[in-house]
């Protein structure tokens, strides 16, 4: 294992610092300080080249101005918070608003367009490892409470990732962090990424209305929402066409719901890392042609499967490709969206006796 650092400029010519830990096996996990973000994965083809399946951008104001927060840490929520309005024991706490009357992510001055400060890193023969962290004062963007938070990032040399999310505040407050990485592991950025074969360990998803809050929760069996087996991530895929599945299509372009993780599935970690006994598979995604499989494990409630509809087109990647819509998918694992008002009953709130906690892991081979 090794970790090098390297120095990139933005347009406007300030510097930023990339970490690449990189296995035997030739994979390397690039991170950046703005906004705790994975900004590439790199694995080699049969070839033996260098083939990157993430989305990630060279120019750093893309992800200053959260262009699809690829990549990116979400925080302090990952998801819509309806009405931008936020309920913490007997008051309301008013939000800012970033998506329509609603807050999306984190509101304006959230975790992902935040340079986040580098506290360590560390490299041995198994594992490579960086420590990054990041504050927000009471009120800021409505949210109580002095906040801190952690963003681990790992990788081992049988080529997982994993990422520690970890937050304390000094007053009770809600926060939901998650990782917007999208991926397309064919390294084929030209080519709909929703021919990647799909399996998720659940059985009911949550069904939205206009606006992208879920409004109901649905068994999967007989939609176009079951990936029970492993299928294409196309709605295409799905034998039939039942009309609420084909009007989630409409409003999301694609796939943009959360689904409820079964809770059956234990996960036991390989080699000398730790243990993670709450850790239950999530979903699968394969690259049929090129053989690449990434599992996904984590102790989050739901997986909000986005296959990036709304993405903008002709945005200049890492691997000198151009984005498009659909080009690549976005696996995020969080609590479920506008649980506050949607199941209050699900309803957490982090508070200085109990921390806030979240793992998630990706093997990729």
């Amino acid at each position: 294992m090794k970790i090098k650092t390297k120095k990139l400029q933005s347009r406007n010519e300030k510097d930023f610092s990339q970490y690449n830990m990189t296995t035997s096996q030739g994979m390397t996990v690039s991170i950046i300080p703005l906004g705790a973000s994975i900004q590439n994965i790199t694995v080699p083809d049969a070839n033996g080249k260098d083939c990157s399946i993430v989305l990630g951008f060279d120019d750093m104001e893309l992800y200053k101005n959260c262009i699809c927060y690829a990549g990116a840490t979400l925080g302090p929520n990952a998801g819509r918070i309806g009405y931008a309005r936020l309920p913490v024991k007997e008051q309301t706490c008013n939000l800012t608003r970033n998506d329509q009357q609603h807050q999306l992510h984190g509101g304006i001055d959230n975790l992902s367009c935040r340079i986040w400060n580098v506290e360590a890193f560390s490299c041995d023969t198994e594992s490579a490892s960086i420590l990054l962290s990041a504050f927000q004062p009471h009120g800021l963007d409505g949210y109580p409470g002095n906040r801190t938070y952690y963003a681990r990032y790992t990788l081992d040399d049988a080529n997982w990732i994993t990422i520690e999310y970890t937050a304390v505040t000094d007053a009770p407050t809600y926060i939901n962090m998650s990782n917007h990485t999208y991926w397309n592991l064919s390294g084929d950025f030209s080519t709909a990424a929703m021919e990647q074969e799909l399996r998720i360990f659940a059985n009911s998803v949550c069904v939205n209305n206009e606006e992208h809050l879920p409004a109901d929760i649905l068994p999967v069996a007989g939609t176009m929402f079951d990936f029970r087996d492993s299928r294409p991530a196309s709605p295409h895929s799905f034998p039939g066409n039942d009309p609420v599945s084909q009007r989630q299509m409409d409003i999301g372009k694609g796939y943009n719901n959360a689904y409820i993780l079964r809770k059956n599935q234990p996960f036991d970690s390989l080699r000398s890392t730790r243990k993670h006994s709450l850790l239950e598979t999530a979903c699968t995604l394969k690259d049929v042609t090129g053989g690449r499989t990434l599992t996904m494990v984590t102790d989050a409630p739901a997986l909000v499967l986005y296959t990036g509809g709304f993405l903008p087109a002709g945005v200049p990647l890492c691997n000198g490709m151009r984005s498009a819509a659909s080009c690549a998918v976005a696996l995020e694992a969080q609590d479920i969206p506008d649980v506050m008002h949607f199941l209050p009953s699900h309803y957490q709130l982090t508070t200085p006796d109990q921390p806030f906690h979240r793992t998630i892991r990706f093997h990729i081979f």
